[in-house]
């Protein structure tokens, strides 16, 4: 009850939004137990993510690598191209039949395969930065294995770059939500660097 008072406080005041804007600025990796409703994830999160994990699966995985040799076997497409729709997030079930998708799709079916498989995984939407300058909207897939955190970016062409160590890629992608293996939604400090994500008002997230 006092915490909740205290939380209550600090969020009237501004206390608690001066410090994530900082937090912002200091380190986007910030994780925040806030919880970011799914219109904060595109237009194509229209479902809560426990969806994305029912269904059977046909591809049998059992490790990053094994996801990311079959992400190979897969072509990218935007989604106006291949659904006729601006942003619409398949199912990985329906994915394993199309192996065409563009990032979400790749990084939704990732994210399923290795929490099936045992893996602390986490799904995030955020910006990527690429060594040509050039920046966007991406999603990709953050697990942990021996004390060490990796990213797996289904759309990388190579199971060398489509896994890497967190440290050696954290400056390529500025991350501002995410889903945990548990399907809980948080939020990143990366997600005040941007306007429409510092108008939100977040409520904590579950426990």
């Amino acid at each position: 009850m006092l915490n909740d008072v205290v939380h209550w406080i600090r969020e009237v005041t501004g206390r608690a939004h001066a410090e994530r804007l900082r937090a912002a600025e200091r380190d986007p990796w910030h994780r925040l137990e806030l919880e970011p409703p799914l219109r904060a994830f595109g237009p194509g999160a229209v479902d809560d993510f426990a969806r994305y994990l029912d269904r059977e699966s046909r591809v049998e995985v059992t490790s990053p690598r094994d996801a990311a040799s079959w992400l190979l076997t897969c072509r990218y497409a935007d989604d106006h191209l291949l659904l006729g729709e601006h942003d619409l997030w398949q199912h990985p079930c329906t994915f394993e039949l199309v192996r065409s998708g563009d990032c979400e799709d790749y990084s939704l079916w990732a994210w399923r395969k290795l929490v099936e498989a045992g893996y602390h995984t986490d799904f995030v939407v955020g910006v990527r930065h690429r060594p040509d300058g050039r920046s966007g909207r991406h999603a990709w897939v953050i697990f942990r294995e021996r004390g060490e955190e990796f990213v797996l970016d289904g759309v990388e062409r190579s199971v060398d770059t489509i896994i890497r160590a967190l440290p050696d890629v954290r400056a390529s992608y500025e991350p501002q939500v995410g889903v945990s293996h548990e399907g809980r939604r948080f939020a990143f400090a990366g997600l005040y660097r941007t306007e429409w994500g510092r108008s939100l008002v977040l409520p904590r997230a579950r426990r």
